[in-house]
């Protein structure tokens, strides 16, 4: 029996089916002198519907949050902690109390000056289990938190973690002033006094908001720009022409179907950024028929993970095998290739009970559109392996209440991690801040936690090794490829960079080149 090919028109044949592509579709920081002044203009498709630090989440508020506040470390672009609000920090001998030498003379928005006692509340806050913290997860390890005077602050441990200095770089554990956390929390929904190069001057989610510049930051000259603009195009091709036509200086987000057109025009610098962004299909392990381990590695061959990039992210990309860590990180273990084998994967399908074949219903949000691009390019590459997906694709408000974290089979889409403990912590370990395959494996939790108290490096290589292979056993997600980061900036603009993990951008650093 020959095997079974599924072609590239057919898989964006069914896609244009669905509405979800039209049918017409089957760098470095410049050495020249910055200049002072002007006001940059940002496209974004999502809204900004908060600007709390401790919370936010969506890809248009981190630029806005990476702006406003400043944190003790931040990531740079090579994925490594660098100095932010602390200019200094010293790890003790056995990794388990760190200190920390805050910046002279760092004020806030409103000239108030910054102390370790800022600090302090802050991580409190994001520890305190009563109070919603994205970064609580990865700094579970932190023990207590104390000023030893106005300028240093000490972290005691409960556990060794030599990346603390990295999971104090979290997007989400930006310093925020003792006294703003001690009002009303729905004031962070929507005022800012951060230490971030820029101030908060006009917040209108649902159009434009503006930023303007921090005469008093911490880095002298910086930064350079008088305002930051944030313009909300919820209509995509409304987007790429305000930005194709001058109006706007960055396109935060290029869609993959857009980027060579983008990449072409003249005046314009487009970026493509390797990354260990993914999508991801969630099968709940506690409910059937994804509860057995045959159904989950028989969905896996069903999957042309070549054709994925080449169909969605039109070669902008990498082939991945559901492994949560890209090559980016360290530690990372190469996973086996996974052959598309719709003949295998209907052989494994039947022997796990269901001969005939499997009806199931996975469901996607419309936003990013490219979630529901690859629910119905799986439809295509299922269906000879015996899989008759149904693809129900619905608003992502929708989505996000009533789907995510609790449907049974779904797709996700999540950006690059700082560390493989930050990945693990976020979706794998049974307390994960967003565990949602219901997975709960305790033999793989003990390996996380052993691996962040191990200090060699080799052992802690080792540690990691097994807990990648254990999850790559169990088929706990698939994950089809890795997506470049793709933005774009007018050929005026200079200094505009990102980091591979998508929650830094360092807009301090740009200037308009008129």
């Amino acid at each position: 029996m020959s095997k079974f090919t599924i072609s590239r028109r057919g898989v964006m044949l069914g896609m244009a089916a669905a509405g979800l592509i039209p049918m017409t579709s089957i760098g470095m920081a410049s050495a020249a002198t910055p200049k002072a002044g002007g006001i940059l203009k940002v496209s974004h498709s999502t809204r900004i519907a908060t600007l709390n630090p401790l919370t936010l989440s969506g890809p248009a508020e981190y630029p806005c949050l990476d702006m406003l506040y400043s944190g003790l470390t931040r990531i740079g672009v090579d994925n490594k902690p660098m100095a932010d609000l602390a200019e200094s920090w010293e790890g003790s001998e056995g990794a388990t109390v760190f200190t920390f030498k805050l910046r002279k003379g760092v004020t806030f928005h409103d000239g108030s000056a910054l102390t370790a006692d800022d600090v302090v509340a802050t991580y409190e806050a994001i520890l305190n289990p009563d109070r919603p913290a994205s970064a609580r997860s990865v700094l579970t390890m932190i023990d207590s938190v104390t000023a030893a005077d106005d300028l240093t602050v000490v972290f005691k441990l409960k556990s060794p973690f030599a990346d603390l200095p990295t999971a104090t770089a979290h997007a989400n554990a930006r310093i925020v002033s003792r006294k703003a956390l001690e009002a009303d929390p729905a004031t962070l929904e929507t005022t800012v006094n951060g230490t971030g190069p820029f101030k908060l001057e006009t917040y209108d989610s649902a159009q434009m908001v503006r930023l303007v510049k921090n005469e008093n930051y911490f880095i002298p000259g910086k930064p350079y720009l008088d305002a930051v603009e944030m313009h909300l195009f919820p209509d995509l091709a409304a987007e790429t022409a305000n930005f194709l036509n001058g109006q706007m200086d960055v396109m935060l987000t290029v869609q993959q179907a857009d980027y060579e057109r983008i990449a072409g025009s003249a005046g314009i610098e487009a970026k493509r950024i390797p990354s260990g962004r993914f999508v991801n299909v969630v099968m709940r392990h506690d409910a059937k028929p994804w509860s057995d381990v045959r159904v989950r590695k028989a969905l896996a061959m069903a999957v042309d993970r070549q054709m994925l990039v080449d169909v969605i992210l039109e070669g902008l990309g990498r082939p991945a095998y559901d492994n949560i860590l890209s090559p980016e990180y360290q530690y990372v273990i190469d996973s086996p290739e996974i052959p598309y084998d719709p003949a295998a994967a209907k052989a494994l399908l039947a022997e796990a009970g269901y001969p005939d074949g499997l009806k199931v219903t996975m469901v996607a949000s419309n936003r990013p559109a490219i979630r529901a691009q690859v629910a119905v390019a799986i439809k295509q590459m299922a269906l000879p392996a015996g899989f008759d997906i149904e693809v129900e694709t619905m608003p992502h408000d929708t989505y996000l209440a009533n789907v995510w974290m609790k449907g049974d089979f779904y797709i996700g889409y999540w950006g690059m991690q700082p560390t493989a403990d930050a990945a693990f912590r976020l979706l794998m370990t049974s307390d994960a801040s967003y565990e949602d395959s219901a997975w709960k494996n305790k033999e793989f939790d003990a390996l996380v936690d052993e691996g962040r108290a191990t200090l060699d490096p080799a052992k802690r290589a080792e540690i990691y090794a097994k807990a990648q292979q254990m999850m790559l056993d169990d088929q706990v997600y698939i994950i089809p490829f890795w997506e470049d980061l793709l933005t774009a900036s007018s050929d005026k603009t200079e200094g505009y960079n990102l980091a591979p993990i998508n929650r830094y951008f360092y807009f301090e650093n740009v200037w308009l080149d008129k």
